[in-house]
């Protein structure tokens, strides 16, 4: 966190297919650090008088709020979905990352109707969340499960990774590319 934070800011994105151009995903980051800082200045010195350890840790807490959104928003920067011979890596900024070998790719679902469905329990979403509704330009129907690392290096199992890129058929064409199953209606 504190590499992409402090560290990152020359640091020129690798090519890759993107996940948050076409969204208000980076102005809502930074709506947030500015209504952090807002809260802050105002708690901190009501507070101050009334309890000045609780506003202190209050103020290290947002401090550190501010520093996890601004990596979160590099880490998304220059995190792109990008692939090699082995397989296709995805990232969502600190809070999910994945690495996809096609080879387990059972099959991509393109259906309008079950992509606009609710997603199952066992579906993994890759897709930046603001301030409208967004579903996934296709479900990945993964043969095993797929290894997921969530926030704070939490790992976890899911059937089903669904992605909304800035580029779907670039990135469909990347997976069909390096071995991934063909297109299926759901099942």
């Amino acid at each position: 966190m504190f590499y992409y934070a402090f560290a990152s800011w020359k640091k020129a994105p690798r090519p890759g297919i993107t996940l948050y151009k076409k969204s208000s995903y980076i102005a809502f980051q930074i709506m947030m650090i500015h209504a952090i800082v807002i809260e802050t200045i105002g708690i901190h010195y009501w507070l101050h008088d009334k309890a000045p350890i609780l506003s202190i840790i209050l103020l290290l807490l947002n401090i550190y709020s501010v520093i996890f959104f601004l990596a979160d928003i590099q880490a998304l920067r220059l995190n792109p979905i990008h692939s090699d011979k082995d397989a296709v890596y995805l990232s969502l900024g600190l809070m999910k990352r994945a690495q996809i070998d096609c080879s387990n790719v059972e099959s991509i679902i393109e259906d309008a109707s079950f992509l606009e469905q609710k997603l199952s329990k066992d579906t993994i979403d890759f897709a930046v969340r603001d301030f409208e509704k967004v579903y996934p330009d296709f479900i990945l129907k993964m043969k095993t499960p797929q290894k997921v690392v969530l926030f704070m290096g939490i790992e976890k199992e899911y059937n089903f990774v669904a992605i909304k890129s800035d580029s779907p058929s670039e990135l469909k064409e990347l997976f069909k590319e390096n071995g991934a199953a063909a297109i299926d209606a759901p099942q």
